[in-house]
């Protein structure tokens, strides 16, 4: 059963993205609930689609047809309750994620990430430039937000880190947040490696020759570590600027993008 989470994002970082990838415009009309079910008209581009929504024991089954637009779009007019919002896709490592703007009630930005699974959506890590998880807040949902109107969100914070990432996944270059975990094959113990000793020590370094280099510094010299390769590097290690982790006013973005503009002549 396909599942979703929804995050909070700083409109200026949205406006980024849909800056650098653009946006489809999408029309939701939603109709009054029923008993057991409920039902919604979208139009996306020159495509129409009736959605009706069902209960279950192990939770919403939606079913989707398509209709054409012209079709479609009888339907909104009918509808109590409308949005519209720009839909803008963004591939961070191997997965989709969605950036909404809503404009119609009112504006909101939201971030949308589907899974397979409720395990796979448990174990998702956000990135830093995700803000706070509303995905069981009903006043951020789409059939809340076109009844209700949109809800009042509050400021999304924003550091030197959460930029760096967002670029990063800009420019493609993802890596996985510090607090994720690969499924990996359990490693084998010391004494299925090491034919029953457990604990051993590790074997000493070997002793320089000729002119090789001395063995590394033992625990406790300083010495300068290695520079770590660019797929090695942390989400939130990509930049040494990011130890300040300075915070970054969301109208400082704003006109940052707005000087990025072609000028008129």
């Amino acid at each position: 059963m396909v599942t979703s989470r929804r995050y909070l994002i700083a409109s200026s970082l949205a406006r980024l993205i849909r800056k650098e990838r653009g946006g489809n415009r999408v029309t939701e009309g939603h109709f009054p609930n029923q008993a057991d079910r409920s039902s919604f008209v979208v139009v996306e581009g020159d495509k129409g689609s009736l959605v009706l929504v069902h209960a279950s024991a192990s939770g919403p089954i939606e079913e989707r047809t398509e209709v054409p637009r012209a079709h479609a779009e009888a339907l909104l007019d009918v509808t109590p309750g409308k949005l519209d919002y720009l839909l803008t896709h963004l591939t961070v490592g191997t997965r989709d994620i969605q950036i909404l703007r809503f404009v119609t009630p009112g504006p909101l930005d939201l971030i949308s990430v589907s899974f397979e699974s409720e395990d796979e959506a448990r174990d998702f890590r956000p990135l830093s430039w995700f803000g706070a998880d509303v995905t069981t807040e009903v006043p951020y949902q789409n059939r809340s937000i076109a009844l209700e109107g949109a809800p009042q969100a509050p400021d999304v914070p924003m550091s030197n880190a959460a930029l760096n990432s967002l670029l990063d996944a800009l420019e493609n270059r993802y890596v996985a947040p510090r607090s994720y975990t690969a499924h990996h094959a359990p490693a084998r113990n010391q004494a299925e490696q090491g034919g029953g000793q457990r604990n051993a020590p590790p074997p000493p370094p070997p002793a320089a020759q000729g002119n090789e280099r001395p063995a590394a510094p033992q625990r406790g010299v300083l010495s300068r570590p290695a520079a770590p390769a660019e797929t090695d590097m942390h989400d939130d290690d990509n930049n040494d600027d990011n130890d300040l982790n300075l915070n970054i006013e969301d109208n400082v973005i704003r006109e940052l993008a707005r000087s990025l503009r072609p000028q008129r002549r």
